[in-house]
């Protein structure tokens, strides 16, 4: 049997050839370098005060990315479901063009653009300083967007017969809501929550200006205070070069940082509704 490869298929595969094999192959490395330091111990324990870079333990650091990404959905997840539910509910189609234009404009904005605003906005204008909250209100506004766009497509999906239906039987638009709307598509705003901690652990510019600090903290005792992150934990490390016992950590926390935004992505994927696209 005689095989034939057309040249446009063959050109086509080339092309995307490296867009598949690049990130593998990163992703491969850093499991092989990580791979070497990662234990329970490493994940477990938490780095102390002083001499950080020496420390290997990252589990403060891990905490520090969870509660920044947890913190920062809750508070962008009412507002963006807000959003969302005002643009369907809206008969006014011009309006509903321009506030799409606008979430797709804030989508576009660079996540260290954000972290700039925050410092001036959050830390300097509004005294809350390098804190947590801070972090958490300034990885809100990268995920808005984001978020925003998840829910008004999957209300969108909701099929308008049962709309129809629900007005049919003199439905409040509060209990269209409540009732149909939300009951037939939590599963898909679920996942878009899930979806969305993921993107906020891996975003490092605009916790970096508002939030965390390199050394000196542990646990944040309010609020108010600092946090240690996964993120600006590896940065650090990273600029070490000369000290390989920093450059280790670094790896370790590197696929650390990797394994979770993996699970909260399995678990996105696990919950998706059948035949919803991610």
């Amino acid at each position: 049997m005689k095989w034939t490869i057309h040249p446009a298929k063959l050109l086509l595969t080339l092309v995307a050839l490296p867009a598949l094999l690049i990130p593998a192959l990163a992703l491969g490395y850093i499991v092989y370098q990580g791979g070497a330091v990662i234990s329970w111990q490493f994940i477990s324990t938490s780095a102390e005060l002083s001499g950080f870079g020496a420390s290997s333990g990252v589990f403060s650091q891990l905490a520090g990315s969870l509660l920044l990404a947890v913190g920062a959905c809750i508070v962008a997840t009412p507002v963006a479901l807000g959003t969302a539910l005002f643009y369907q509910l809206s008969n006014n189609s011009r309006l509903c063009h321009h506030l799409e234009l606008l979430i797709y404009l804030l989508q576009a904005v660079p996540p260290i653009v954000y972290g700039l605003f925050g410092l001036i906005l959050f830390v300097q204008i509004f005294s809350l300083g390098v804190s947590l909250i801070a972090g958490m209100l300034v990885l809100a506004m990268v995920l808005l967007p984001m978020l925003t766009l998840n829910n008004i497509t999957s209300l969108q999906r909701i099929a308008i017969e049962q709309t129809d239906a629900a007005r049919a039987l003199g439905l409040t638009e509060s209990a269209l809501v409540l009732r149909v709307w939300l009951r037939q598509s939590r599963r898909e705003l679920i996942t878009g929550q899930l979806l969305a901690i993921a993107r906020a652990l891996s975003e490092t510019a605009p916790i970096l200006f508002t939030a965390t600090v390199f050394s000196g903290v542990v646990w944040p005792d309010s609020l108010l205070s600092p946090v240690t992150t996964l993120q600006t934990h590896i940065f650090y490390l990273a600029q070490e070069g000369n000290h390989p016992q920093s450059i280790d950590v670094a790896w370790g926390s590197a696929l650390v940082l990797v394994i979770t935004i993996v699970l909260f992505s399995l678990l996105a994927r696990a919950l998706k509704p059948s035949g919803g696209n991610l």
